[in-house]
């Protein structure tokens, strides 16, 4: 298969009236669609990129925006195309050549749509209508994180004249000596008189089979001594997967790729068959530079100081672009990836829910297959959320997420199943996964919404410095009642805990919103889950400063969440050594 590569310049501009522009009783097509529209007054815009960082005026804008450009086909025969969006938030439109290409919502995940029909040789065009209006978007329900609008990951287009591979799958099992690597394939446009072969290579084995007329196509390769992918040593191996006929190669496959096992069992997960600990961080992408736009050496930068913290692992709180995954092979780190399904609180005996609404559940699991697609063939890929901080005691909470998490087995039956309860609201779910995240902010937002101050108690009467209590029994009443009342068994991570920091505040008195209380509240909590078995992974929250609408200006919140490990810019805090001593030990 063909690719030709659609990133660059392209040209933009911001609907300024959306509504008025999409009356089909004006206009039968919208005008911005079409190739033969003026674009003399759009500006010049970088793909991948948010609207946000395309000029100042953009910065808060919340609305519909269009991208157009046009790109050259030298081939004669396309009997398959596809256009290859990497992320576009929120809901986008394309059209190819003036004709509509078809529709994708969900702002972080890749997707595909087809455009067999559309291509043509010689010079070709698109539109992308990106729509990132909070009224349209159904995952998340709320922003917790900055809503960018814009194409913000890579764009193709991939195309073939004849039989070519729609998809490959990796996956493998440990035999006595090595691995027993599995490859699944599905071949577009095989043709009934063609006899098609598919030939994997890996670690110097090979093999060949044939491809079924459906286009179904499955191979084995026992391979011998090769070494367990793990964060201590991520090896890789260069697989090769081609498809030919006869002689002729029509279509290649590679992947850097790590064999690994992990599974949950007796409050334990075990990783290549021995019990392992996750020192992780949670982590959400944004850049001063470049928004949500990741570029590899903003991630690289990232990476490298997770590793410098000592972690192994992340939680990711969307799905992320498959550089990062990429890098986190290579570095030997383990990602939980969630889809954005998050925050929906529906009253306990509330009926009619979203959780029972077939869109919205739709939705979700459309997230979820896709957010796969884009991670199973990556060894760092270890956890599948299926959503955090519901209310998952609504009697309709059950079926939604038992439904969110069989499509994640279904489609990836080597990764593990998890979820983030948030202060211990478990209900049902604890059945339903592998291993059952934590969330709590004990220690800090039962101080800042309790009405307490910035000063230390104590400290105006007295002339002594009495350093801020740090008080977690309501978080040790809370996880005891967890495993108390939860599934004999169940592994747990303690997620989402610690406090806001004002980049350079220190204080002698471990004031709020110093970076005294915010490191040493880790410190106290690290503690605690230390004194649980049950706890085999800790990730804090989390890896750095990012804009968060959802705070409001008090004087501290500036527009940005403040607990991370380093600020908005990437410079340490106090908190980032807390975590360097928890899990370096020095």
């Amino acid at each position: 298969m063909k690719n030709i590569d659609l990133n660059g310049q392209w040209d933009f501009i911001a609907d300024l009236d959306p509504k008025y522009h999409e009356d089909k009783k004006i206009y039968q097509v919208h005008p911005y669609s079409q190739p033969k529209t003026v674009r003399r007054h759009w500006q010049k815009a970088t793909v991948p990129g948010v609207w946000q960082k395309y000029g100042e005026r953009y910065d808060i804008f919340e609305g519909v925006c269009w991208f157009a450009r046009e790109f050259f086909v030298d081939v004669d025969e396309i009997t398959f195309a596809r256009l290859r969006f990497g992320g576009v938030n929120y809901l986008c439109d394309v059209y190819v050549n003036g004709q509509y290409a078809g529709s994708h919502e969900g702002g972080y995940t890749e997707f595909t749509l087809e455009a067999t029909k559309h291509i043509h040789k010689g010079t070709n065009h698109i539109a992308v209508k990106v729509d990132n209006r909070a009224t349209a978007i159904k995952w998340p329900p709320c922003l917790g994180y900055f809503n960018y609008g814009g194409i913000h990951r890579d764009v193709s287009l991939e195309f073939a004249g004849g039989p070519c591979f729609s998809d490959v799958a990796l996956s493998a099992v440990p035999e006595k000596t090595g691995y027993e690597l599995n490859v699944k394939a599905s071949v577009k446009n095989c043709g009934c008189s063609r006899k098609l072969t598919m030939a994997v290579c890996c670690n110097s084995q090979s093999a060949k089979v044939p491809v079924l007329q459906d286009g179904e196509v499955e191979a084995l390769l026992n391979l011998q001594n090769v070494q367990s992918w793990h964060p201590d040593n991520p090896a890789l191996y260069q697989v090769s997967v081609t498809l030919s006929d006869k002689d002729e190669v029509l279509d290649t496959f590679s992947a850097q790729y790590g064999f690994k096992t992990i599974t949950a069992e007796n409050a334990a997960i075990k990783l290549n068959q021995r019990p392992f600990r996750f020192n992780g961080v949670c982590y959400v992408y944004d850049s001063p530079v470049s928004g949500l736009a990741m570029t590899p050496e903003q991630l690289k930068t990232d990476i490298a100081l997770i590793k410098e913290m000592g972690a192994n692992a992340v939680r990711c709180h969307y799905p992320m672009d498959k550089i990062f995954y990429e890098i986190c092979d290579r570095e030997g780190i383990l990602v939980w990836i969630e889809p954005p399904v998050y925050c929906y609180h529906p009253d306990d005996r509330e009926t009619g829910t979203r959780f029972s609404d077939k869109e919205w559940s739709g939705l979700a699991k459309q997230m979820i297959c896709e957010m796969i697609d884009s991670a199973k063939n990556h060894p760092c890929a270890a956890i599948y959320g299926i959503g955090n901080e519901c209310n998952t005691k609504n009697p309709e909470a059950q079926e939604f997420f038992a439904s969110l998490a069989s499509a994640a087995r279904a489609k990836d039956p080597g990764r593990l199943v998890s979820y983030a309860a948030l202060y211990g609201i478990v209900g049902p779910i604890a059945d339903i996964v592998d291993v059952l995240g934590i969330n709590s902010y004990w220690g800090w937002y039962d101080k800042v919404f309790g009405g307490k101050g910035l000063a230390p108690e104590g400290t105006a009467k007295t002339q002594i410095i009495e350093r801020e209590p740090i008080d977690l029994s309501a978080m040790r009443e809370m996880i005891d009642r967890v495993i108390h009342e939860g599934k004999k068994g169940l592994a747990l991570f303690l997620t989402e805990f610690g406090a806001d920091s004002v980049p350079g505040f220190y204080a002698a008195g471990r004031d709020l919103w110093s970076e005294n209380y915010h490191g040493e509240l880790l410190e106290e909590i690290f503690g605690l889950a230390d004194e649980y078995p049950q706890i085999i992974g800790l990730f804090p929250f989390c890896f750095a400063d990012y804009r968060d609408p959802s705070k409001t200006s008090n004087g501290y919140w500036n527009e940005l969440n403040l607990k991370g490990a380093v600020t908005y810019s990437r410079d340490k805090k106090l908190a980032f050594e807390a975590i360097r001593k928890k899990y370096l030990g020095d």
